[in-house]
């Protein structure tokens, strides 16, 4: 913002300077006008044509070009000794113009660069001696003193120009370099926040394995101590065998979690084979015809992407095997270009959508926004339901 306003400020005091001529200019017309009552009309108009062609001369390379200015060497020393030639001759018709004289000093630091602006500055001295009348020895010391002091305040003018550029630049080089800083220290925050993230989930992978799945893990265990003669065949072995079933299925889930949990890539087509699993558990503890199909090339996916969709999977099931009544139901996981879908269709009695809604339905929809997904339910009373998940299939580095 400091460098813009800098800019802004040498911005229009380059302006002042280029329209200052003008100005000057215009009051010397106006003291010819008003002082020279012997001439005529026409000796007049001519005169203040030579100060509009004067005046058009410098808007064009000055005023309207200012980019022309320390750039293009050879156009400017072209309007210089233009300037100086329209000078000379307003001098020469009316010694008012003497006004305007001192300007061609500034002009010559203005609009030439480097060494030429001081040949301009001894150059600026011809108008002087078109004045009509003086004396050449008196005329050539005061000459002398006044260039020497245009050339002292223009080196000294140039001088400060040089530093103001200079500070500037070292402005914007700080402004840069406390830029860098705040995005190094940005990054630094980045960087601490997800070691944080990484380790307090790291902490929980071990906090789940040390607790929820070694106590899983001896329940499989004593489920499978039991000796099968020692039950008979009947409901209750059947339910033990299911409760075995689900023992097994949770331990798999729950140490599927604790690697979610944990940095890394995941296996090709893990996810199909997770989904396959509980469509297969599902229709053993509810006797239902399921079938699952996988479409599309299956491919390594972001742990959050493949839990949200298996959880999908399980919520979805879940509800149709309490609520839907169904004979039947088809699941499919589509790996698509940039998203995976998953569709789990039954005939079972449907309902209206919209219209009540547990808590496992929410949260289902609110892990899946969380990915930017969408999930899609058509249903109708009487004729079943289809729900479709849909999340972009966000990879992971192999």
């Amino acid at each position: 913002m400091e460098e813009q306003l800098g800019l802004l400020r040498e911005h229009r005091w380059n302006q002042a300077w280029a329209l200052a001529p003008l100005g000057l200019l215009l009051l010397a017309c106006a003291v010819s006008v008003a002082t020279d009552t012997a001439r005529g009309w026409s000796d007049q108009a001519a005169t203040l044509g030579i100060a509009v062609a004067l005046a058009v001369w410098h808007t064009w390379f000055v005023v309207l070009h200012p980019q022309w200015w320390d750039r293009w060497v050879w156009p400017m020393v072209g309007y210089f000794v233009g300037l100086l030639a329209f000078t000379s001759a307003l001098v020469l018709r009316d010694e008012s113009f003497q006004l305007f004289v001192p300007m061609c000093y500034v002009l010559a630091f203005l609009a030439l660069p480097g060494w030429p602006a001081y040949v301009g500055v001894v150059a600026a001295n011809v108008p002087w001696l078109m004045v009509p009348g003086t004396d050449p020895s008196r005329v050539l010391v005061n000459l002398t003193l006044s260039t020497a002091l245009a050339v002292l305040v223009g080196a000294m003018i140039r001088a400060m120009e040089r530093e103001a550029i200079r500070r500037r630049e070292t402005n914007a080089e700080l402004v840069a370099v406390a830029a860098e800083n705040a995005r190094l220290h940005g990054l630094l925050v980045e960087q601490a926040r997800t070691a944080g993230i990484a380790g307090e989930r790291a902490r929980l992978a071990r906090e789940i394995h040390d607790t929820v799945a070694q106590g899983l893990t001896g329940i499989v265990t004593q489920l499978e101590a039991i000796d099968e003669h020692a039950v008979p065949p009947g409901p209750v072995r059947s339910r033990l065998e299911i409760a075995g079933g689900l023992a097994r299925t949770s331990l798999v889930e729950v140490r599927r979690s604790i690697e979610a949990l944990r940095p890394g890539p995941l296996e090709d087509a893990r996810l199909g084979d997770a989904v396959r699993q509980a469509v297969t558990t599902w229709r053993e503890q509810y006797g239902v015809p399921a079938t699952f199909t996988v479409t599309g090339t299956p491919q390594p996916l972001h742990s959050e992407v493949e839990v949200t969709v298996l959880r999908a999977a399980q919520e979805t099931l879940s509800n149709v095997g309490r609520h839907a009544s169904a004979a039947r139901v088809d699941v499919t996981l589509s790996y698509m270009e940039d998203v995976v879908v998953l569709d789990v269709c039954d005939d079972g009695s449907g309902f209206t959508p919209g219209q009540g809604g547990g808590f496992g339905l929410t949260a289902l929809r609110e892990r899946v926004r969380a990915l930017a997904g969408d999930v899609d339910i058509e249903s109708a009373p009487g004729g079943g339901s289809a729900v479709s998940v849909t999340v972009p299939a966000i990879g992971v580095d192999r």
